[in-house]
């Protein structure tokens, strides 16, 4: 019985066919030159090389891919036409203006791009008395607008002597008169400023603005550089107001106040002010300061002697104050450890926020060491006062 062929044997004559079969097919897929008549030689010839017919096809097809990629002969351009004669430009082109050269674009000096400076410390403001008017009485003080000066008046008040203030004139606001006291309060977490003004004896909200920006984060300042807004209790005087401010108007909160420097804290310039940038500021927008920044020029200039500017880190009730030491469900029942150490810092505060709540009187605020005293305080504390 004969044996059968081996693995190696059957594989190599597989592949052996698979050779045949894709040269079947080059030859036919491939565009060889046309053979010439067969003649009894090239028959004899084929018929003892059976595969002489495929390898002439294959080189045929060789040569003629060869062909096909060499370059094409470059032709010589014909003989230059000889330029014609020149003709004389139309008539109409003759009426037409002759073309100026383009002049240079105007390049824009744009200011330069820096860190935003601290605003200008301000400049005394001293209360000149206008002369009386049919319109203001002697021994009364004339009160100024609260809209944005335009163009002219502010040329007008750029060219003024810095030691005159600009002239007043006599407004009425609604049910506030201008010039009535005011009192500032700041929400840091909610972003927000609220102007109270005093109408029939007692002082009512007139309007809360937002924040444009604010810099820092929860908790008090500290130090000089640490970018931090202030939180506490302070007051403004008309020393502090600065109507020429790098960021439109501004007024200084007096940080620090006698409360941080008791407690070793350092640093200053830290105002109200417009634009929408901040170094431990309250940035406002300039059309924003400048109904705030004229409200409270006019309450100093109409007798009040001094504006108190209260800032807390939130809105402090009970429940923010549980959430923001204790934490609940939102922050998963954990309050932020910075804000820990800042819990009896903030119940402090919370003392002077809760009288204004239930008196409707800002509190007299005092530094004494490490905690603010409301009302009456003995003799080793110190009042909070403006400059």
């Amino acid at each position: 019985m004969p044996s059968k062929p081996s693995r190696p044997i059957l594989l190599a004559a597989a592949l052996a066919l698979s050779l045949v079969e894709i040269g079947v097919f080059v030859a036919f897929a491939s565009r060889g030159p046309a053979r010439p008549a067969e003649t009894h030689e090239t028959i004899a010839e084929r018929r003892s090389n059976p595969f002489g017919a495929l390898v002439q096809n294959l080189r045929g097809a060789i040569v003629e891919t060869a062909r096909q990629e060499e370059p094409a002969p470059v032709e010589e351009p014909p003989p230059a036409i000889a330029a014609a004669p020149s003709t004389r430009a139309p008539s109409f082109l003759a009426a037409l203006p002759p073309l100026r050269p383009s002049e240079p674009e105007a390049v824009l000096a744009l200011p330069p791009v820096d860190t935003p400076l601290p605003p200008a410390r301000p400049r005394n403001l001293a209360a000149v008395e206008p002369a009386a008017t049919a319109e203001t009485p002697a021994g009364t003080t004339a009160l100024p607008p609260v809209a944005v000066s335009p163009p002219t008046q502010a040329l007008a008040l750029a060219a003024a002597p810095p030691n005159e203030p600009p002239p007043l004139t006599n407004r009425d606001d609604g049910n506030f008169r201008m010039g009535s006291a005011v009192y500032v309060r700041i929400f840091k977490k909610e972003g927000e400023l609220e102007l109270w003004r005093r109408q029939s004896g007692h002082f009512t909200l007139y309007r809360t603005y937002p924040i444009c920006k604010w810099s820092g984060h929860l908790g008090p300042k500290l130090k000089s550089g640490d970018y931090q807004s202030p939180e506490g209790f302070y007051s403004v005087s008309a020393r502090q107001l600065n109507p020429n401010s790098h960021y439109h108007r501004a007024f200084d909160v007096g940080f620090p106040n006698a409360f941080d420097k008791q407690n070793g804290r350092t640093g200053g310039a830290l105002m109200v002010h417009g634009a929408c940038k901040s170094v431990g500021c309250f940035a406002m927008t300039d059309r924003v300061i400048e109904e705030i920044y004229g409200l409270v020029e006019a309450a100093l200039r109409g007798g009040q002697h001094e504006v108190p500017v209260h800032i807390f880190p939130f809105r402090m009730t009970d429940a923010a104050l549980a959430k923001e030491t204790q934490g609940d469900w939102t922050n998963l029942w954990s309050a932020p450890p910075e804000h820990q150490q800042w819990s009896g810092f903030w119940r402090n505060l919370k003392e002077g926020y809760d009288l204004f709540e239930q008196t409707g009187e800002p509190p007299t605020a005092y530094a004494c060491g490490s905690r603010y005293a409301f009302g009456a305080a003995g003799g080793s504390c110190r009042r909070i006062a403006g400059w």
